[in-house]
């Protein structure tokens, strides 16, 4: 059970419980309404003092004085639907709200992302590498589950020869896509660069288990980086 499902539950719970001591109170059986009032008084504890006063058979209300406290039974009644239902219908407009401040929240981090990633492609293809990567992180604070960006920080960091933050880009990249061929070429090429055959080995294996309809580009990919680098490793 999650954490909101745990508190709408310990939270109706408690709704359910006032509702109950208060038919109880509101019953023409004055056995019953002992028994509520004796319900009352040990759910708000044995000190606090309970009052029941009957106005008019239409206005019946429990004024209990605890710490400037007052509990009015109409509070608890509706003309359509009882009170379990009204408080319910309450606790879900709050979520809808909140989830609804989450989204447009995002929208805005959303709309700030693009305007970084742009500028961030621009400089990197003017080969303003440093420039470029302080806006790809930028970018990735406003938005931290996107593995197009992880993937371009990635890249950056290769040019600047950062491979080992390169590496830890493209373990979150591949944590957000782990069939991502983008991912995988790109750490091929640092464990490459590296000289960690063994894990170069593994990267383009993946990419190839993954990514089979892609066969054919993932070998000349791997290709031009050997002959880019004038080194061959068997596959």
């Amino acid at each position: 059970m999650g954490m909101l499902d745990e508190e709408f539950n310990n939270f109706m719970f408690k709704v359910n419980e006032v509702s109950s001591i208060m038919q109880k109170l509101n019953s023409t059986d004055k056995e019953v309404q002992r028994i509520g009032d004796l319900e009352a008084q040990r759910y708000l504890g044995d000190n606090r003092e309970t009052v029941l006063e009957k106005l008019d058979e239409q206005n019946v209300q429990l004024k209990i004085k605890s710490n400037r406290t007052l509990v009015n039974k109409n509070a608890l009644k509706s003309d359509d639907k009882d009170q379990a239902t009204m408080s319910q219908e309450a606790f879900m407009e709050q979520i809808s709200k909140d989830a609804d401040k989450r989204y447009k929240d995002r929208l805005v981090r959303k709309e700030k992302m693009e305007t970084f990633k742009k500028q961030a492609t621009l400089a990197f293809r003017r080969g303003e590498y440093e420039k470029a990567l302080s806006l790809y992180s930028k970018a990735i604070e406003q938005i931290k589950d996107s593995c197009l960006l992880y993937n371009n920080r990635a890249l950056t960091h290769i040019n600047l020869k950062l491979y080992d933050k390169a590496k830890d880009d493209l373990d979150w990249a591949l944590r957000l896509n782990e069939d991502c061929l983008k991912s995988w070429l790109l750490l091929a090429k640092v464990n490459f660069f590296i000289k960690d055959h063994q894990e170069y080995k593994r990267a383009i294996g993946e990419a190839l288990a993954r990514n089979p309809e892609n066969k054919n580009f993932i070998k000349e990919y791997v290709a031009k980086l050997e002959e880019q680098c004038n080194d061959s490793i068997d596959l």
